[in-house]
């Protein structure tokens, strides 16, 4: 979701549960009547399997149980995690509707005592020593200038004359200075350089709710959560779009549920070492009974392998029946702010995905369907409870035309979520 400039984190001096995956997946169709889900193998289980040399490559990743790890926190609801100055970290955790930030990665974390309710993510503006959050269900934005106060330098409830709904994310472009802000349900994105300087707003052809953006390699995207849509905003002055719309082989739009039942319901997408990385708004409660882990976590080399459904699914690398949410790219890590949808207590965490080695070309699996494959091999740390793993991973590609619409689509009517 948001790139951050400072230089990498050091790494956590206390143990912390780490998973490294070799996967080698399998191409198949993702047309619905021929998918035939790989069965699901305990990480105890996984070995290497014969494989072809000249089809599957092999990418690796370091995944680690990042924060709270060993601290003392409890997070509830955390949906993103953010680098301020220095070595400082800020996670967002929004059901105890609370910031909480730490130093570096080798100190405590501690609360701010700022009032927020429902927040989502911030970001810090190095030039002009500012946070900037959504203060969410307060329909507000806010900037302060320190996490260990309750003050509030600005705050404002519309932007260029729209009325802020409960606003999500935010991010900068620090090369330009513009912050970035979306309503979910308006299909407003804003753009401003402190609040109430340099305003306005545009309305961007989202198709439903909408969570995230991304600022990436100068560029500036919307994610369509419902429709499963990218929308690149090529020219804000003259708006002037890109869509990328999410092959669905359901033509059925949400806010959550699963692959089979909604199609991607994108709550990020996120560029980093050569691939593009999409989370899911994908739960038990909102899968009607279908398999509310598949395609909630996967990875693609280009926009255009969404539109025809070229992805891989990584799902396996977050535990069943936990919400992937907003992603972070800072230097040499990936991180992956996760929630359990609905659990009265939950223990949740930030993920940090870290490469093994040099990027290798294009290292997704291109086997023909019925093609030999082989399974994961993980390999865990076993000094503290480990992540359960659960390998299902697959790369899909369907027949769908790039920019093709898929005829008899419907939206399917859930409560409100994050």
């Amino acid at each position: 979701m948001k790139l951050a400039n400072k230089s990498m984190m050091k790494n956590l001096t206390t143990p912390s549960a780490v998973i490294i995956a070799s996967l080698l997946v399998t191409r198949f169709t993702a047309l619905a009547q021929e998918d035939r889900p790989t069965p699901n193998i305990h990480a105890s289980e996984a070995g290497t399997h014969g494989s072809d040399a000249s089809g599957p490559a092999a990418f690796d990743l370091k995944v680690t149980n990042y924060a709270p790890g060993s601290d003392t926190i409890r997070l509830k609801g955390s949906t993103h995690i953010a680098f301020g100055p220095g070595t400082q970290e800020i996670i967002t955790d929004l059901d105890n509707n609370r910031f909480v930030f730490r130093d570096s990665p080798n100190v405590p974390f501690k609360v701010s005592p700022l009032p927020v309710l429902g927040q989502h993510s911030v970001v810090y503006n190095p030039a002009d020593k500012l946070y900037y959050a959504n203060d969410t269900d307060n329909h507000r934005i806010i900037s302060f200038a320190d996490l260990s106060s309750d003050t509030i330098t600005a705050q404002t409830g519309k932007i260029a004359g729209v009325a802020l709904k409960r606003p999500h994310d935010i991010v900068l472009d620090p090369a330009s200075g513009w912050i970035y802000a979306i309503n979910p349900e308006s299909e407003h994105v804003f753009r401003f350089t402190a609040i109430g300087e340099n305003e306005s707003a545009i309305s961007v052809p989202l198709q439903g709710y909408s969570r995230a953006l991304t600022f990436t390699d100068g560029r500036l995207f919307a994610i369509g959560s419902a429709r499963g849509r990218i929308v690149e905003i090529v020219d804000w002055e003259k708006p002037t779009f890109k869509i990328y719309d999410s092959f669905d082989p359901t033509g059925k739009n949400g806010p959550a549920g699963s692959w089979t039942r909604t199609g991607l319901v994108l709550n990020d997408v996120e560029f980093f070492n050569g691939f593009w990385y999409a989370t899911s708004y994908f739960t038990e409660s909102y899968a009607a009974g279908t398999d509310f882990d598949e395609n909630k976590f996967i990875r693609f080399r280009t926009l255009d392998d969404i539109v025809i459904g070229n992805w891989t699914d990584l799902s396996a690398l977050v535990p069943s029946g936990v919400t992937p949410y907003y992603l972070t790219a800072k230097a040499g890590s990936l991180y992956l702010a996760t929630f359990k949808h609905g659990a009265s207590e939950s223990e949740d965490f930030i993920l940090q995905f870290t490469p093994l080695q040099e990027d290798r070309g294009n290292q997704e699996c291109n086997l023909l369907p019925g093609g030999t494959g082989a399974r994961p091999h993980v390999s865990l740390d076993l000094s503290v409870p480990p992540i359960s793993v659960f390998p299902s991973n697959k790369t899909c590609q369907s027949t769908a035309k790039t920019g093709e619409e898929i005829p008899g689509s419907r939206s399917i009517s859930v409560p409100t979520v994050n």
